[in-house]
């Protein structure tokens, strides 16, 4: 082991300047696409714009926040991506093969921006890109099946311990990266800026945006230098370090900075070999960086900086139509968090629920009922106008408890069911609720529903259905408090709990878990988010009907936690936001594009209306959501992004019972025994 350790792959000079090579064309090109065929350097231009020539017309089209939150979001972007550029450079073991990388660039992020760009919309060109990507997909199937079969190295193979001579090598690779890519960048801005100056293309604001084009090129070497180098000082954090600097005979050692997954090589003799498998990915120098463990923070981080600053970028990136764009995102959270909640019941608990739409009717409900002249109806009392809305902030937790409490009395008689028995008896349970709730006129307004309920009210927030941009936010916190919950309750006492009832319920009650009040548990946890979403739907629609509420809508929540991945909060979310998309905004869009004879696909629309005279994406919306249903469960049963143990379970079962048939094969004691036995 000691000598495996010591084995340093680290590329030469030659190979450092091959790789330097390598990334920054890999993301120049993408960066490129992004401000040139994309808007991201006409926001640019525009927020200088908007900062330093107020009193033109430009200049005063948008104000200081949004101009403040734009500029942010950028300075965020750029920076994030050249420490990406470092951390690449510095993780690269130099295996990947350029045409591969450059090939996965293009497909995975030039292809969506111009598939975004053409559409003008982000999720209908989302979509022709997952199109794109399928194929892409199918291609390198067919063409690693072409290929004559490897031995994969064992696993111990790839890992690499660095002394500090080599770690010091790597962080200055990284920061030679950042170095150069800042400098490319900056010279091709410059040529293109230029050709714009001289073909006039900046008008009375040429001069201006010149000059800030040569300070850039000044400036961006300089902080191409330093993320860089915090590029490589991150992916420290992700190597084997040893004790000594020469690296002979010495064992890997952790710093208190690693990673938690690298800490787990400390036990990595205990480790079966999928969880090493994935854990060794994560390490640096590994063959595909972009997809470790580090590249994934970056990620995360451009990510949470596009939500967070949308509503500004909006009308940058899309033109019009910001406000109807921000409602359907809202909406598109609601869904996420019904998702979760229902995860915990499915994914987490293994208890199938085909009711899950009676609790989003009490939390809708509750919050109908208090925030709405309803409330002077049955009690008499009446709050003053200005402080009715204010009451929505408790309710929402009450409407939430008042759902989970009617997930717990739903749990109860079903403890001693599993399967299809308890699928059928919570279908009955969400077929009766929205019933009772119609015939309850005098409390919810019968088949009429209810009207007039309040909005949310803050300091300086204006709240109703013209200005969405407050709904949006306070879905984006409450889905961050729904994540952040939903991560704890996985990984606490409770959550492993169900995971374990959900594996083996007699094992788990033999371990000593108490079945009853974990199920109630699980049934109360997912309904409690399932009134967070009713309140918000009812405060933001300012109107409920029991005709909003169907065994449909059950069906829709549990199509979301198996497409995305049982289990999976990653894939949950990402599941709701496909389902969502396809039910709503895709086809709808794809149907407004169809009529647009200005429009790449108005030709085809019109032709195949000719064959089909009623067609619309819309009257086919159930035909192409079974479609994707069964392609996925056919090719990627375990969901779009899986849990590990969910795509061990489906991937890797069959290898590992390969492994303990040739255990048994075996004479205990014999060597490679407890090897092949993965002990």
């Amino acid at each position: 082991m000691a000598t495996l350790m010591s084995r340093t792959l680290l590329p030469s000079a030659r190979d450092t300047r091959l790789l330097l090579v390598k990334w920054v064309i890999a993301l120049l090109v993408p960066l490129l696409v992004f401000n040139f065929i994309w808007n991201g350097e006409v926001a640019t231009n525009q927020v200088l714009i908007g900062f330093f020539v107020r009193n033109s017309s430009l200049g005063s089209r948008y104000d200081i926040p949004t101009l403040i939150g734009v500029t942010i979001f950028l300075l965020l972007f750029y920076a994030a991506l050249t420490t990406l550029m470092g951390y690449a450079v510095a993780a690269d073991s130099g295996r990947q093969n350029p045409v591969v990388l450059w090939l996965s660039m293009l497909v995975f992020i030039v292809v969506p921006l111009i598939f975004i760009d053409i559409s003008d919309d982000l999720f209908i060109g989302l979509s022709f890109s997952v199109l794109v990507w399928l194929l892409y997909f199918l291609i390198t199937l067919l063409w690693r099946r072409t290929r004559p079969a490897t031995v994969a190295a064992p696993q111990t193979e790839r890992l690499r311990s660095l002394n500090s001579e080599q770690q010091a090598m790597l962080v200055s690779r990284a920061t030679m990266g950042g170095f150069w890519f800042g400098t490319a960048f900056a010279v091709i801005s410059l040529v293109i800026d230029l050709i714009y100056f001289f073909t006039d293309s900046y008008g009375t604001f040429g001069i201006f945006l010149v000059i800030w084009a040569i300070v850039r090129t000044v400036l961006l070497p300089f902080a191409g230098y330093f993320l860089g180098r915090l590029g490589g000082t991150l992916a420290l954090r992700y190597t084997l370090k040893l004790n000594g600097n020469n690296g002979n005979g010495q064992t890997a050692q952790m710093t208190e900075q690693a990673s938690p997954g690298p800490r787990l090589f400390r036990v990595f003799g205990r480790l079966s070999p999928s969880p090493a498998r994935e854990e060794i990915r994560n390490l640096v120098p590994n063959d595909v960086p972009l997809r470790s463990r580090g590249a994934r923070n970056f990620y995360l981080l451009i990510l949470l900086a596009f939500l967070l600053f949308y509503p500004m970028l909006d009308p940058f990136f899309f033109g019009t139509g910001t406000l109807g764009r921000l409602a359907i995102y809202g909406d598109a959270g609601r869904y996420v968090i019904l998702a979760l909640g229902l995860n915990i019941v499915v994914g987490f608990a293994g208890l199938l629920d085909l009711g899950y739409v009676a609790f989003f009717v009490f939390g809708a409900y509750t919050w109908a009922m208090i925030g709405s002249p309803q409330l002077t109806v049955l009690t008499g009392l009446a709050f003053a106008p200005n402080v009715w809305p204010w009451l929505f902030w408790p309710m929402i937790l009450v409407a939430a408890f008042i759902a989970a409490l009617w997930g717990v009395l739903l749990g109860a008689p079903t403890l001693r069911l599993r399967g299809d028995y308890l699928a059928i008896v919570t279908l009955g349970f969400g077929e009766i609720i929205p019933i009772i709730v119609q015939n309850m006129d005098k409390y919810t307004g019968g088949t009429n529903g209810l009207s007039g309920i309040y909005s949310p009210a803050f300091f300086g927030v204006v709240w109703n259905v013209s200005t969405p941009t407050p709904y949006y936010y306070l879905m984006l916190l409450l889905v961050a408090l729904v994540i952040f919950t939903n991560v704890r309750l996985r990984d606490s006492r409770l959550g492993r709990a169900w995971i374990a009832i959900r594996e083996d319920e007699i094992a788990a009650a033999s371990s000593g878990i108490n079945l009853v009040r974990t199920k109630l548990f699980a049934f109360g946890a997912g309904a409690f988010f399932s009134g967070i979403a009713g309140a918000y739907y009812a405060a933001k629609a300012s109107a409920v009907a029991s005709s909003n509420f169907s065994f449909t809508d059950s069906v829709l929540f549990l199509s979301m936690v198996v497409l995305g991945g049982i289990g999976s909060i990653p894939g949950v979310v990402v599941g709701a936001l496909a389902v969502y998309a396809i039910n709503v905004i895709v086809l709808r869009g794809l149907d407004g594009l169809g009529g647009d004879p200005t429009s790449f696909l108005y030709p085809t629309y019109t032709h195949i209306q000719t064959i089909f005279p009623n067609f619309s994406f819309g009257n086919i919306r159930n035909l192409i959501f079974g479609i994707v249903l069964i392609v996925i469960m056919i090719f990627r049963p375990e969901g779009l992004i899986p849990s590990a143990r969910r795509k061990r379970e489906l991937h890797v079962a069959r290898d590992e019972e390969s492994g303990a048939a040739d255990a048994l094969g075996a004479l205990p004691g014999a060597p490679g025994f407890e090897e092949e036995a993965s002990i």
